[in-house]
């Protein structure tokens, strides 16, 4: 170890450098001769809205695509100085900083002779509950990776290291695990010393053997102002489920592209298809600068933009994400086409896959532009903004590095022009071509001639017609497409898209259906090997891979999927022999060989395992599987430069890779210190973790159990001793169990562990972890049943709400009726009661339940203990509602102040039906005027209760009951303005009868007839809604025939008591009841 120790110094060095520059501004050392960048890395104090509250119930209960992250509850009215490190870049033209410990973001770019951010920074951290897990802040550019939605790290701290470069350029490189897919992702975010731009390099590599989801996004902010026009070239865009839209001009002639166009409808998302080009980005007319970026078409094809509505539903996010920065608009840019989300259009998009073993790179280039008077088109070199007006032509350029270059301009294929231009950066140049003016000297420029302007050094290049670069991809599918296709495979492609979004039930229950039909359809047996293997369940998924060998010997995924199995069975002559013949596909050539260089490690044949660890990286010099074996190998012969190369080789790839941290730690070159302090993300126990299983899987035991015992030393997480304690045969390490708080285990290796645990010591918390663990890998039944096992065991109040929505919200059978949910509830209550999050789990239960008076007797208690909650003053005012104490309802709604959470989208839809129910009241007493009073009061959205006022907000009962007050107060005039309104509001195509009806369009046929013009009636609803659309019939007919309208409702809902079972159901049946 002496002659690796002291071989390795110049390797020891290399992690010293990038390590993180010490606290304060402390720059490089610039030569006076050489351009270089500088970084520094400072503590400052930002205003900060903090999150709180961390629930520890598993997030499985809500949404187990995200276990085992967990979900934040607390958010604040009031900003704290907190302190929070940052990452400073800058050179003579631009300057960056970056939040390591917020998700690694951008934090914002400006321009600094201008001042200008082409990146909006907000100046506050205004956390809202907006992102999969809760936390979330505006501005910047947030790195997404995983699955839809902003990341799970996007507010938490991630690994970072900062390195300077030869070249002079600085970078901060962030990063971190995706625990559910185990994947990692690295960006780093590098700026030059000579450009006014940085760039953005990415890793992505999936260390499994599974296919995972795919999906990233990069999303930056820009500021929304009016005088702000986008350029991102297409001549359509697309919706998240894939249906295509008229860009940049909408059917009714806005122009999308122009901010100021946008006041209409709701939040907005463009995913912009349709050309072939590598940059997008945005203008501001009046303050004369803008955005972009670039990036190769073949890497990142997606553009997107999105705003927030121009109405106040969107404004008053400006107010709830920060305090004078301003709204801002999102400039996105993506590995796929949209961030899919499935629709009823049919069309080609759908999810994406990110295939085993494999890793992924690419590059980005964010930018300023400079006095251009707009944006044409950009390179990763320079900008360029070309204006046509009457006969002339004028050319605005400038360079994002100083060159020199030949500007050439052709018309209609001749050269009109040409020049050598020398180019400074971000100082524009300007020349004019033809005549705005037609008395003028030069030629009329014709408005149809074709005009190209080019900078070949700056890679510019300008053509007048946009079809120049139009793609021939077709976004939609034909009618007929989809009838077409048997039954069969049209579930087997959904099943697919199911995994890929990472529903793995749902896709198994539609794979098993097609399996009943079909025993031995290839694609079902392939689905199923692959959910059991996810599962764990090893044996059941081989009998399907035998399946589909059984129908090809040489079918290579379904070898490579046996080879897995048999792997994870110890069946190891039989997956070496599988893999052999995966091998033989290109798709998993390189992966199949990692599979085989592992087998032959483990078995001690360390010349076999390098051989086949040297052909995958024949055919992928980026395996880091391949280079971490090599690695192991080298250290174990003593081949201490081999060692020290192919480790520097991983961190040039990788500067964050923990396994070459391992290495270097455990060849003796650095202290555990070290070690551990390279781990800085929100969770270095599974990082540190999933570092010792590679090293399992390896055969390297003793490895793993070093590095298991430093966690445990220093991380103290009950997953790593119970590991450690597996792996050394130390059950006594298991005494006094584990404080379950957080733990939230999620890997099939970890299930025979914890198998063992449970085995080997009594304490409740292993059968707990195990349950859990058996959750995520959707095996409910035999959670539930070690859950109900348990009895009253548990002194954890996690455990009861667990045990209680496992088997109230999930189908287990005979399971169901041996727990008493709402015993488990209040068991929880009892046991934690300073856990808010276990209160409105039981408040929620009851709410299901239809138990109104109890749960207005649980949130009453809940709120006296936490009096300045807004999610349990909305809880009771539900169920104020529901009972009909609307006077107590509207009184809470008067003083609650929201923010965004899981209940507060329903914030104003509460606050009109107690105002509804109010009027109701009135009426019924025969005082129009209060009943205006409150129907008043129910139109307006006060911003309090934390949602704004959207362009066409639902209003129909409240105009339809102000029609009665109006009529009953002897204003026929504005009644009759109130009825035409509830008719204005209702979609056209529902009023001709071509699109079904919903249960409030029913206040047409009600307004029609209080219009006396029943004739005008044609509203039908579906076929699908049976019972809607005998309703429907039956009031046309008695507005039709003069019937009395209201006794037909009542006569017709007497037999339809379930469309109108809900409050707004009742409330639909009430307003519709009144006298008219």
């Amino acid at each position: 170890m002496l002659t690796m120790l002291h071989a390795s110094v110049a390797l020891r060095a290399l992690f010293i450098v990038s390590m993180p520059l010490t606290l304060g501004a402390q720059y490089f050392t610039l030569n006076a001769q050489e351009r270089r960048a500088q970084i520094s890395e400072d503590v400052r104090i930002i205003e900060t809205y903090p999150f709180a509250d961390p629930n520890p119930v598993p997030i499985l209960v809500s949404d187990d695509r995200l276990y085992p992250y967990h979900r934040f509850e607390g958010y604040s009215h009031q900003s704290e100085a907190a302190e929070w490190k940052v990452i400073h870049l800058e050179n003579e033209w631009i300057e960056l900083w970056v939040l390591p410990e917020a998700g690694g973001k951008v934090w914002g770019a400006r321009v600094k002779e201008t001042g200008h951010e082409f990146i909006y920074r907000n100046e506050v951290m205004k956390f809202r509950n907006i992102a999969l897990r809760g936390p979330w802040t505006s501005g910047g550019i947030e790195f997404n990776f995983g699955v839809i939605g902003h990341t799970p790290s996007t507010a938490t701290p991630v690994d970072y290291r900062t390195e300077e470069h030869e070249d002079g350029s600085v970078s901060v490189v962030v990063g971190a695990m995706d625990l559910p897919s185990r994947t990692h992702w690295r960006v780093e975010v590098r700026l030059p010393p000579d450009r006014a731009y940085f760039e953005t390099n990415v890793l992505w590599w999936n260390p499994t053997v599974l296919e995972q989801p795919y999906y990233n996004w990069m999303t930056a902010a820009a500021f929304a102002q009016d005088d702000l026009v986008m350029s991102i070239p297409g001549n359509a865009y697309l919706e998240h489920p894939g249906a295509q839209r008229d860009w940049p001009f909408d059917p009714d002639g806005r122009e999308l592209s122009v901010y100021d166009q946008n006041r209409f409808g709701s939040n907005k998302s463009f995913h912009v298809v349709g050309e072939l080009n590598d940059f997008f980005g945005g203008y501001y007319l009046d303050d004369d600068y803008g955005f972009g970026h670039w990036s190769r078409y073949e890497e990142m094809p997606g553009q997107k933009l999105w705003l927030w509505a121009l109405s106040r539903q969107g404004g008053i996010w400006e107010d709830l994400l920060t305090d004078s920065d301003g709204q801002y608009i999102e400039f996105q840019a993506g590995r796929l086409l949209v961030q899919y989300s499935p629709g009823d259009d049919v069309n080609p998009i759908s999810q994406a896959g990110f295939d085993p073993g494999a890793t992924d790179q690419w590059t980005e280039t964010w930018f300023p532009v400079e006095g251009l008077g707009g944006l044409s088109d950009a390179s990763r070199d320079g900008a360029m903004f070309v204006e046509r007006e009457g006969g002339g032509v004028r050319v605005r350029t400038h360079a994002f590095v100083e060159t020199n270059d030949t500007m050439t301009v052709l018309v209609n294929g001749e050269v009109l022009f040409t020049d050598e231009v020398s180019l400074e950066v971000l100082e524009p140049i300007e020349y004019e071509f033809g005549s705005i003016d037609p008395t003028g000297e030069s030629p009329l420029i014709p408005q149809d001639a074709e005009v190209i302007v080019e900078f070949p050094q700056l890679r510019l290049r300008h053509h007048s017609n946009p079809e120049s670069r139009q793609i021939s991809r077709p976004f939609s599918t034909d009618p007929e497409a989809m009838p077409s296709i048997p039954v069969s495979d049209r579930e087997v492609m959904a099943a697919r898209e199911l995994v890929q979004g990472r529903y793995f039930n749902e896709a198994r229950d539609l794979f098993e259906t097609v399996l009943a039909r079909e025993p031995w359809n290839r694609e079902v047996l392939l689905g199923l090997a692959d959910l059991e293997y996810r599962r764990g369940r090893y044996a059941e998924a081989l009998k399907f891979a035998d399946q589909v060998l059984r129908l090809d010997a040489y079918d290579s995924e379904g070898n490579f999927v046996a080879g897995n199995l048999y792997r994870a069975l110890g069946q190891i002559l039989d997956a070496r022999e599988a893999f052999g013949w995966s091998a033989r596909s290109i798709a998993f050539r390189s992966v199949s060989y990692v599979q085989l260089a592992e087998l032959a490690s483990v078995d001690g044949d360390y010349e076999e395992a390098g051989r086949y660890a040297q052909l995958a990286k024949d055919y992928d010099q980026n395996s880091l599987s391949a280079n971490r074996l090599l690695a192991i190998l080298a250290r174990l012969e003593g081949d201490t430069s081999e060692w020290d190369r192919i480790l520097s080789s991983i961190l040039e790839l990788d500067p964050l890779h923990h396994f070459a941290q391992a290495e270097v730690h455990l060849a003796g070159v650095s202290a555990k210190e070290e070690f551990i302090e390279g781990f800085r993300s929100e969770y270095p126990e599974q990082e540190l973790l999933e570092v010792a299983i590679d090293y399992v899987k390896l055969g390297r035991r003793a490895d793993a159990i070093a590095l298991l015992e430093i966690g445990e030393t220093v991380l103290r997480h009950p997953m790593l001793r119970v590991w450690r304690a597996y792996l050394t045969e130390d059950s006594g390490a298991l005494d006094s169990g584990a404080n379950p708080d957080f733990v939230f285990p999620y890997r099939p290796e970890s299930i025979p562990i914890l198998e063992w645990a449970v085995a080997s010591d009594s304490h409740w918390s292993w059968a707990y972890l195990l349950g859990l663990n058996l959750w995520a890998r959707d095996r409910v039944a035999e959670a539930a049943e070690l859950f109900i096992g348990l009895g009253q065991r548990p002194d954890y109040g996690p455990f009861y709400v667990s045990r209680a929505l496992i088997v109230s919200d999930f189908e287990v059978g005979d399971l169901v009726g041996q727990i008493n949910p709402e015993s488990d509830f209040r068991r929880a209550v009892d046991m934690d009661p300073d856990l808010r999050a276990i209160h409105i789990s039981l408040i929620q239960y009851l709410h299901g339940e239809g138990r109104w008076e109890d749960a207005l007797a649980v949130s009453a208690d809940a709120r006296g203990q936490f009096p300045e909650d807004f999610d349990l003053d909305l809880l009771h005012a539900v169920a104020l509602n529901q009972t009909e104490r609307f006077e107590a309802s509207i009184e809470l709604l008067d003083e609650v102040d929201v923010l965004p959470s899981e209940n507060s989208s329903i914030s104003h839809q509460v606050f009109a039906e107690a105002h509804v129910l109010a009027a109701l009241d009135a009426l019924d007493k025969a005082d129009p005027g209060a009943a205006l009073g409150h129907l008043d009061m129910a139109v307006t959205w006060p911003e309090h209760l934390g949602l704004g006022r959207p362009y066409s907000p639902e209003e129909r009962i409240e105009q339809y009951m102000r029609g009665i007050a109006l009529r009953l107060s002897g204003n026929e005039s504005e009644a009759v303005t109130a009825f035409e309104a509830v008719i204005a509001a209702t979609p056209q195509g529902v009023l001709d009868g071509e699109i079904g009806a919903e249960r409030m369009d029913l206040f047409v046929i009600a307004a029609f007839d209080a219009l006396g013009r029943s004739n005008q009636i044609q509203i039908a609803a579906d076929a699908e809604q049976d019972v809607l659309a005998q309703i429907i019939a039956r009031l046309r007919s008695a507005s039709t025939n003069g019937e009395d309208v209201r006794q037909a409702l009542q006569d017709s809902a007497q037999s339809s008591l379930n469309v109108f079972s809900d409050l707004t159901g009742r409330l639909i049946y009430r307003a519709l009841s009144l006298e008219r």
